[in-house]
């Protein structure tokens, strides 16, 4: 075993030795190497940092990657014996490919590494983020490029090397809602009629969106009403985002005069349509109504049959 250690070191000195005689006696413009190794890259990155859903218009997240060199070949042993100790392996890294509505950075740009026969490695990291437009919950990739230029000395070359990789990252979702009141938020009614308004929902989230409805406050005697739930579409998706909902309030019909005003909170709150537990912020609205007027419940029919009775007996006496 010691023996073949022996050989072998010796054949790398006497390759050296014949590399460097016959460099010695080219011009130095046209010296070309004699010994050529390759060199190879390979990129890991952290599975468990790469699950994290990246929620759009949020907080990037930050992914480490190691990438590593190693040169091989039949002369790669005196190759590394030459050049290994001179020189390091510079690495660029770079973002080759991602989706239109992600922003992906590799930092930083140029990483170094030893030159040898096994895997040598350098740290970086990807940071992704993604704005509204990307879709939830849908996996995606983003591609790294990683380049080594060529590196030569004293008769011996290592080839450049160009590798490519991929990560997998899955946005989040972004419950995010806008809504208007086309018709306004205040209403004067008789007593006898019903204040009627419309919220005019969209759905600015990157999945189709469920928005729950609830009244938060119901005054003795008045009657509000609206739907408790209604799902609206993606833009990513091409999907229809709006709908109008119908608010109605009907005021208090005892009898007498009345000249009452109250106010009314309807909160608005989104939803994954999948997951009923990814919920978003509670959005409230606030209505007033204000019923002016006098109210004669029950007393209709007889007030009616009474005008009646008074035409009849008017168009009876004319007709005598």
């Amino acid at each position: 075993m010691k023996k073949n250690s022996r050989t072998l070191k010796a054949s790398i000195v006497m390759v050296i030795l014949i590399a460097s005689l016959f460099t010695a006696f080219l011009p130095t413009a046209s010296a070309a190497a004699i010994l050529h190794a390759q060199g190879n890259l390979k990129m890991e990155f952290d599975a468990n940092a790469a699950k994290q859903t990246v929620t759009p218009l949020g907080a990037p997240i930050y992914i480490p990657i190691n990438v590593s060199y190693l040169v091989s070949g039949i002369f790669a042993p005196a190759v590394v014996g030459i050049i290994g100790g001179r020189m390091p392996a510079m690495i660029e890294l770079s973002v080759d490919q991602a989706p239109e509505w992600c922003t992906a950075l590799v930092s930083p740009g140029i990483v170094s590494t030893e030159v040898s026969t096994s895997y040598k490695s350098a740290q970086a990291i990807v940071t992704l983020s993604v704005d509204e437009n990307a879709p939830a919950f849908t996996q995606s990739k983003v591609r790294i490029k990683m380049h080594a230029r060529t590196l030569r000395g004293l008769g011996c070359e290592i080839s450049e090397v160009t590798f490519y990789d991929e990560i997998p990252f899955t946005p989040g979702y972004s419950p995010v809602i806008s809504f208007t009141t086309p018709n306004g938020n205040f209403k004067e009614i008789g007593p006898g009629n019903t204040a009627n308004f419309d919220i005019h929902v969209e759905n600015l989230g990157n999945a189709p969106t469920e928005v729950t409805f609830k009244i938060l406050n119901q005054p003795k005697g008045w009657s509000p009403n609206i739907i408790s739930m209604t799902t609206l579409g993606a833009k990513v998706l091409g999907e229809e985002t709006t709908k109008e909902i119908p608010f109605v309030v009907q005021p208090p019909y005892n009898f007498g005069y009345h000249n009452e005003r109250q106010s009314f909170q309807v909160s608005l709150t989104p939803a994954y349509y999948r997951d009923p537990t990814l919920t978003g912020k509670e959005y409230v609205i606030t209505f007033v109504v204000q019923s002016r007027g006098f109210s004669t419940p029950g007393f209709e029919m007889v007030f009616a049959l009474t005008a009646l009775v008074g035409l009849a007996f008017v168009t009876k006496k004319r007709q005598k």
